[in-house]
């Protein structure tokens, strides 16, 4: 059965999932590159666990070596794995050998395999962790 999943930004500030029907689950974004941080990211997530939604949060990928990228989003969301579902946002020009140095960092330093979003042509050049789970754009 599908899920009816938003997926929230910085640009969504107000955003509360204790205030929207029919949703199912959050996903918001709480890092980029190596040097942002949503300021709104953890009031949505607490917001979600207080009515006892289902939540992920994502890094979206900059330029930056992977493994500094990977060690950026672990620092800052340490609190969050285990709990949630950590997505890597892949829609820059990054490569997939830069996508799975990012995910085997985080594999490796959390024991957690994340999810990779993307559109379907990423996914179709082959070669991506397939240990990862896949959030498909449909844009």
């Amino acid at each position: 059965m599908p899920m009816n999943v938003v997926d929230v930004s910085g640009w969504q500030p107000d955003f509360d999932p204790r205030n929207v029907s029919g949703i199912d689950a959050v996903i918001t974004k709480a890092t980029e590159g190596v040097s942002y941080v949503n300021g709104y990211c953890d009031r949505v997530i607490q917001n979600a666990i207080s009515i006892g939604m289902p939540w992920g949060f994502y890094h979206y990928a900059k330029a930056n070596d992977p493994n500094d990228e990977a060690q950026y989003f672990i620092d800052n969301c340490k609190n969050y794995f285990n709990h949630g579902i950590p997505i890597l946002d892949w829609e820059e020009n990054q490569t997939v050998d830069w996508v799975n140095t990012f995910v085997n960092k985080i594999i490796n330093d959390t024991g957690i395999n994340p999810w990779i979003y993307g559109n379907p042509w990423r996914f179709n050049q082959g070669g991506v962790n397939s240990d990862c789970g896949r959030w498909i754009a449909s844009y």
